[in-house]
């Protein structure tokens, strides 16, 4: 499997100034040597899993989200597409997605 680095990098980076992170802030927290970060984020240095899990912890991402660029989809997220979903169906499908909902509430207590 190809792993590309330098897109890896970038995700990285992108996600670390959204927090309004410096480098330096996140190789602190990271416990990574200076400037090992800056080479990561342009795709320089091949960082390990472990190095790369500690980053991903904290930039709060997930593993997914570090090396694939697929987030987790918020709450709200996940309940607007619901709705744009039920929204497009007949009323007998919306029926039947009722019933699966609540035979999915069902099973909670019978884990």
């Amino acid at each position: 499997m190809y792993m590309n680095y330098a897109e890896i990098g970038r995700r990285i980076a992108q996600k670390r100034r959204q927090l309004l992170l410096t480098q330096a802030e996140v190789e602190a927290k990271a416990n990574l040597s200076p400037r090992y970060l800056s080479n990561i984020e342009r795709g320089r240095s091949v960082p390990s899993v472990d190095v790369l899990m500690h980053i991903a912890d904290v930039l709060n991402m997930t593993p997914d989200e570090v090396l694939w660029g697929a987030a987790k989809d918020s709450q709200e997220e996940r309940e607007e597409k619901l709705t744009a979903g039920l929204k497009h169906l007949n009323p007998q499908q919306q029926e039947q997605a009722l019933s699966f909902i609540g035979w999915l509430k069902m099973q909670e207590g019978k884990v």
